[in-house]
């Protein structure tokens, strides 16, 4: 339902949105502005990958944004100690989609 939402605001505003459920398949850095990561859906080594991946970005790397249930405190820990900044609640993405996005 998520990644639907997604979607539709980058269709509204006229940006390509693309789904990729392994973080080996995502497209060069350079070629990237946002990523979305529902953190509760990851497999255990998205994290490393994650960070291996913006790392190869020859200047600044694009903008993490990792998302899961607000009441997962554990899934909140994990994202901030993976290095890729605080995991958003799902109601707050939903709220900022449209900002984030355009």
């Amino acid at each position: 339902m998520i990644s639907t939402r997604i979607a539709d605001a980058g269709a509204r505003a006229g940006v390509e949105v693309l789904r990729f459920d392994d973080p080996q398949h995502l497209p060069a850095p350079t070629e990237v502005r946002l990523v979305f990561v529902a953190w509760d859906e990851r497999e255990p080594d998205w994290g490393e990958q994650l960070v291996a991946w913006c790392a190869t970005a020859p200047t600044k790397p694009p903008r993490v944004v990792l998302f899961g249930p607000h009441t997962d405190l554990i899934a909140h820990a994990a994202a901030k100690a993976a290095g890729l900044g605080p995991m958003w609640a799902r109601s707050k993405l939903l709220a900022d989609l449209p900002s984030l996005i355009g």
